[in-house]
């Protein structure tokens, strides 16, 4: 079975951090990205390799960024675009 190299934004809690162990455990390799470092530092322990990204960084920062990912393992197979937020509210509240 071929190893998949996995990208996944927003993996400092919930869904995203849930993937990297569910992802790591089937054999995989990954690469878990967050805005601050040191809320993912722990997955590096699991396995998975960690990367400063901000998706709302300029382009050419995010492009810095993908180049420095590849850099990883050579290749990035599957992109899990995981970051964001969610904001919750009335229509005419929410900003």
């Amino acid at each position: 079975m071929v190893s998949l190299v996995w990208l996944i934004t927003g993996t400092s809690s919930g869904f995203g951090a849930e993937f990297v162990k569910s992802i790591l455990a089937r054999g995989d390799k990954v690469i878990a990205t967050a805005r601050n470092l040191s809320k993912i530092k722990h997955l590096e322990s699991l396995g998975a390799a960690i990367l400063e990204i901000d998706v709302s960084d300029t382009q050419d920062e995010l492009d810095r960024k993908a180049e420095e990912a590849i850099q990883i393992y050579g290749t990035v197979d599957v992109l899990v675009n995981n970051a964001g937020y969610a904001h919750f509210g009335v229509m005419e509240e929410v900003r």
